[in-house]
């Protein structure tokens, strides 16, 4: 049985640094990180000792210099009771704090300060905070623009159950004066919340809480004044959280998203800070602790994150946050290279219905095959027709490659899927199955002449395939299915194929790659988005990108991804990402330059316009080009479906890139652009 994996995402691409605080230290425990950017660099904190609540826990310190952490040095030390969860901070103006706590417990403890002139290698004397004071409880603050300092806080009170309770503490001279601010009555319990901006001088908390939910509220005053807290979307385990608004507006959040243990820990990310998706997975492991994360931008743009490490270590990782979700940008606009294009197929009969095509050059000819029906897609008498060209410009009338077929008395459908070369054989690929999606099954057929092709033979999986075979970096060859991506390490592609994908493992046995398949694996996974017909690329780390279209009607119009970090045998669960779709196939790839590339419709209406996208990295698609945009009049209206530009696939050969699509899905063209015309 096919073991599948289902992390979180742990983009490798936005990862720039992960690595341990320091590997020894005079303490068997810690927790409850901090780190800042002080004026000559990092700073990290952290309370550690024999096991938390014990009253040789102190607060230790590291600084980072010359590319390393230094040794960690306690700061803060308390003779009667243990210390508790530090938190640093830079002011605009003024001197690195370090806030933190003291007492038996959290329902006592009493809020503590001291502060630091050279980025924390002395302190000053330490501080009580005035009675009712606790400072920031474990999260950042963060400075207003008039200069305040809003310290998001809370408190846990002494009676059985402890209530928990949020407020904010501000001080507009440094921590001399503070004022106290209660949100709106609320029955949630909550504590440790971390501070969001968003426009129009609007703030956001959102933190920890005992309902399976972290909590929000929301200030349109400066935080002068909040709302009642509300449950937002996202499962909690009773944990500590962090969360950060970056500088282009989007907002990052560290969490446990699960709603019972502190393992995985994962970022998500937001643009409304109502809405959030996981883009990457930090630690994954049953039963382990990964928690009470911090999160900063620093100066240069990047992402810090400080999280607890088993109760043992201190973890830091640095993120590209340019690099956390695969985009293609927004408000931008297509260039118009020269493109050629030339139809090579439109009904003249009954066969009115053309879709699914795909193209490859062999032997000193183009080869195209498509599907074809007499009525609609995926219905019976389906067939798959072939086409060839030596010029691009001239084609061959098309034939049936494999005619429909009927089996005990019943037509089948037959739905085409692409090519594979392999020396001197040319493989063509269909999927096969009933009219009720029964039997689903891959064929392929064969030629080494181009001319004479075999019988069709099975290949032994129960795939309904969407694009044809693609090499990974070690040659092994990746079928994109709907929720299935079979592989096989045999190099002529007829043997060995293997199931794997994104379904669970108990739909294993079940499980068949058909046009209905992503629905049924949808509810068993309690997806709200039917995933289907993916592409992918494998940037240099090795890592396979596999992107998803999202079929529901009420999606948020973006690409959905899923990722193989073990050359395909098993894949992530997907997740949405800022790729806009239009609810369309697409095709992704690489260009000779190395540059990856996109195909599909990510803008427009009815699948106008074929857009081009190119990206440097395989994150950010940022250049693109119209290659089609003008209106197909059908010959045999009321047959096909509408879709101008409709499930293209791409031919890199000869200098030129070659896209093949549907037109309205009745006719067939094939365009092509130098690449000379992308640079």
């Amino acid at each position: 049985m096919i073991q599948l994996l289902f992390a979180l995402p742990a983009l490798s691409l936005a990862t720039v640094k992960s690595e341990f605080i320091y590997e020894t230290a005079p303490f068997p425990s810690c927790h409850a990180s901090t780190i800042v950017e002080a004026k000559s660099g990092l700073v990290a904190a952290w309370f550690g000792g024999t096991r938390e609540g014990d009253k040789d826990v102190a607060i230790w310190l590291s600084r980072h210099e010359g590319g390393k952490w230094t040794s960690p040095v306690e700061v803060a030390r308390d003779a009667e009771h243990p210390c508790w969860n530090p938190v640093l901070f830079q002011p605009k103006k003024g001197s690195l704090m370090l806030f933190y706590k003291v007492g038996p417990n959290p329902r006592v403890w009493w809020g503590m300060l001291r502060t630091s002139n050279d980025a924390g290698k002395t302190w000053s004397k330490t501080r009580r905070l005035p009675d009712g004071i606790l400072g920031p409880i474990k999260n950042k603050p963060v400075q207003l623009p008039n200069g305040d300092i809003l310290c998001p806080t809370s408190t846990e009170s002494n009676e059985k159950p402890s209530t928990w309770r949020v407020h904010f503490e501000r001080t507009s001279d440094l921590g001399k004066t503070w004022t106290k601010v209660v949100p709106a009555a609320s029955e949630m319990n909550a504590i440790q919340p971390s501070i969001l901006f968003h426009p129009g001088g609007k703030l956001q908390a959102i933190g920890r809480s005992r309902d399976k939910r972290l909590f929000q509220t929301w200030s349109s005053d400066d935080g002068k004044t909040w709302s009642a807290l509300t449950p937002a979307d996202v499962p909690n385990p009773n944990s500590g959280t962090d969360a950060v608004t970056l500088r282009d507006g989007r907002h990052l959040l560290v969490y446990n998203p699960t709603e019972r243990g502190r393992s995985p820990l994962s970022l998500a990310v937001s643009n409304d800070g109502k809405s959030w998706r996981d883009v990457l997975v930090l630690e994954n492991e049953p039963k382990a602790e990964f928690s009470y994360p911090a999160i900063i931008q620093t100066s240069d743009g990047l992402v810090h994150i400080t999280y607890t490490w088993k109760r043992k270590l201190i973890k830091h990782v640095v993120l590209d946050p340019a690099k956390l979700t695969i985009t293609n940008g927004t408000g931008w606009k297509g260039e118009r290279p020269k493109v050629e294009s030339v139809l090579i197929y439109q009904p003249t009969t009954e066969w009115t219905y053309s879709h699914h095509q795909s193209i490859t050059f062999f032997k000193g000819r183009f080869y195209a095959i498509w599907s074809n029906g007499r009525q609609d897609e995926d219905a019976p008498g389906q067939r798959v027709l072939i086409s060839s060209s030596a010029d691009f410009k001239n084609w061959t009338t098309p034939k049936p490659l494999v005619d429909s077929v009927t089996e005990k008395g019943v037509e089948r459908v037959l739905t085409a899927a692409g090519f594979h070369q392999h020396k001197d054989t040319l493989v063509a690929y269909f999927g096969n199955y009933g009219p009720k999606k029964e039997t689903t099954r891959l064929q392929a057929v064969t030629t080494t002449d181009g001319k004479r092709w075999s019988a069709p033979r099975e290949m032994g999986v129960p795939v309904n395939p969407n694009h044809p075979p693609q090499p990974t970096a070690s040659g092994r060859l990746i079928i994109a299915g709907n929720i299935s991506f079979p592989y096989t390490d045999d190099p002529g592609g007829l043997a060995g194929w293997k199931m794997t994908g994104i379904y669970p493992s108990s739909m294993a046995a079940t499980i068949k790659d058909d046009p209905t398949s992503f629905h049924e694996v949808a509810q068993k996974q309690g997806w709200s988005a039917h995933l289907c017909e993916g592409s992918f690329y494998q940037t240099d780390d090795g890592v396979l990108h596999m992107l998803l279209r999202n079929t529901t009607k009420t999606n948020t119009r973006r690409l959905w991804l899923t990722e193989s970090r073990d050359n395909g045998v098993t894949w992530s669960a997907p997740v949405e990402t800022e790729f806009t779709d239009t609810n369309a196939k697409f095709h992704f790839g690489r260009l000779p330059d190395k540059r990856f590339y996109y195909v599909g419709n990510p803008i427009g209406r009815d699948r106008s316009p074929l857009v081009l996208s190119l990206s440097r990295d395989g994150v950010m698609f940022d250049h693109h080009f119209i290659l089609g945009d003008t209106h197909y009049e059908q010959r045999k209206p009321g047959h096909a479906k509408g879709g101008q530009y409709g499930y293209p696939h791409t031919l890199i050969h000869d200098g030129h890139l070659y896209v093949i699509v549907s037109r309205r899905k009745e006719a067939v063209e094939v365009l092509r652009v130098a690449l000379s015309e992308l640079n």
